[in-house]
């Protein structure tokens, strides 16, 4: 059990000497250089206000990996949340033994708790996603320093293709090369296979990394490579020509998991048998297509890419419309929408159905109000997202978001 607290510990005094109850002291190590990292750490600090908690976070992206400046804070926690094992190592010997770990996305014995993504939901995303593109082979990049995640996502997604009867090869790295050097073998190795090809990259950063292969080998995205990523870290996957399809996880969720177990770990005590630690996996939420897997039904001609990608970088924006879409495909206005309707749709639909794709995200994964929502979904009010949700979808969006929302 965990060890009780004396008087001292478990009260504090006021400016007016009176006894107040102390607030838990947890804290939270999540390096933010990552959107998975920024938005579990979101997560933890709202179930902290919540909970009543005093939440301390340590950066290691901007402090280095070695904890050892923070051993006094450490030493005080009531409760620490860990995001990758790599910094867990560096934290357990600072922690005090009976006080509860929870880890994210990693493993390490000292975890009292694990929270991971559910690596199985994403390979089938991919599997699903990719051959449905019917391309003539397809190819996993894993991270150029061995990882079990990206070995176990690389290994099942190759084993899922092959199933399907179709080609699959994964590229290995050269591990002690630089990133130029990597790059430049990356761009040879995926020159020389049959084409067209479909990529499953084990991030967004390495579904970067393999577009740039591309260009360097002069394969077209996405007419001779299809590529998809994780983690949809839009700031990464909008600033790329094309812009880059990638799975979306729900980090905010893994965040609320982890933020749970270790309330109900530090309310009920961290000593238990090492076969009931819980290891909890978040959910995936889907795709967010993009030109990087764009599908011959929506358009091949660069107009209409060039459409497609601007309607997938300025949604947001309340006052985009056909104008703008027309400017950044470099054509007219009835051209334009020539184009779009070619492929199906108008290009005021194709707006709208993004800005209602995020909406269903963000209910999904999220707590904010609905006019926010709203406004980060480029709708102009609340009431008008209101209508057009309900038309769409035959609900509200409160109603769709009881139905799917965080639980």
């Amino acid at each position: 059990m965990q060890k009780p607290l004396d008087i001292a510990q478990r009260f504090r005094y006021d400016g007016n000497m009176m006894m107040q109850p102390r607030k838990p002291l947890v804290v939270a190590v999540i390096a933010t250089n990552t959107v998975a990292g920024r938005a579990e750490l979101r997560s933890v600090e709202m179930a902290a206000v919540d909970a009543g908690w005093a939440l301390e976070t340590i950066d290691p992206a901007q402090t280095g990996p070695d904890l050892t400046p923070f051993a006094p804070l450490l030493d005080k926690a009531d409760g620490v949340i860990v995001r990758l094992h790599q910094y867990l190592a560096s934290a357990c010997g600072l922690v005090r033994p009976h006080i509860p770990v929870v880890l994210l996305d990693g493993l390490h014995e000292r975890a009292n708790a694990i929270v991971s993504c559910d690596n199985a939901s994403v390979v089938d995303h991919a599997a699903k996603e990719l051959l449905a593109l019917g391309r003539q082979c397809h190819v996993f990049v894993p991270m150029p320093k061995a990882r079990r995640w990206t070995a176990w996502r690389g290994r099942t997604f190759i084993a899922k293709i092959r199933a399907a009867g179709r080609e699959a090869f994964v590229y290995e790295p050269k591990t002690e090369w630089g990133w130029s050097e990597e790059r430049d073998a990356l761009a040879k190795w995926l020159a020389a296979l049959p084409r067209p090809m479909a990529v499953f990259a084990g991030n967004d950063m390495l579904a970067k990394f393999t577009l740039d292969a591309c260009r360097d080998a002069g394969l077209e995205v996405p007419g001779d490579v299809a590529i998809l990523g994780v983690n949809d870290d839009e700031t990464l996957c909008l600033s790329t020509r094309p812009t880059l399809s990638s799975i979306r996880v729900d980090s905010e969720g893994g965040g609320r998991m982890a933020a749970e177990l270790l309330g109900s770990l530090m309310d009920g005590g961290a000593a238990r048998p090492r076969k009931t630690i819980p290891n909890l996996h978040y959910r995936t939420l889907g795709v967010a297509r993009r030109g990087s897997t764009r599908r011959d039904d929506q358009g091949t001609d660069p107009r209409m890419a060039a459409g497609l990608d601007f309607i997938a970088s300025h949604y947001g924006d309340p006052f985009i419309g056909v104008r703008d879409v027309a400017a950044a495909m470099g054509t007219g206005r009835r051209q334009s929408e020539r184009l779009f309707r070619a492929g199906g749709k108008s290009i005021r639909e194709r707006i709208e159905e993004k800005r209602l794709e995020h909406v269903r995200v963000l209910l999904k994964t999220t707590g904010l109000p609905l006019r926010q929502i709203a406004r980060e979904s480029g709708f102009a009010s609340r009431p008008y997202l209101t209508r057009v949700f309900a038309k769409r979808f035959g609900m509200t969006p409160g109603e769709w978001r009881g139905e799917n929302g965080p639980k």
